[in-house]
């Protein structure tokens, strides 16, 4: 989807994912289970919202599964 063709709720949901991602991915570099348990319970949270509104952020996500 282009961005001028996403609503704001919609950008700012793909945005929050992508960095969550990345915290996610710098918690599993720094090897702490703890922070990767919570980086992956937030980034969980933050899919399960998309979804439950509608928005598709599955191109974002490819790499959480």
């Amino acid at each position: 989807m282009k961005p001028e063709t996403m609503s704001l709720f919609e950008r700012e949901m793909r945005d929050q994912v992508a960095a969550a991602r990345e915290a996610l991915d710098h918690a599993e570099r720094k090897n702490d289970p703890l922070l990767v348990q919570a980086a992956q319970a937030h980034l969980d949270g933050l899919v399960d919202l998309a979804r439950r509104n509608g928005v598709d952020v599955s191109a974002t996500t490819q790499l959480t599964a």
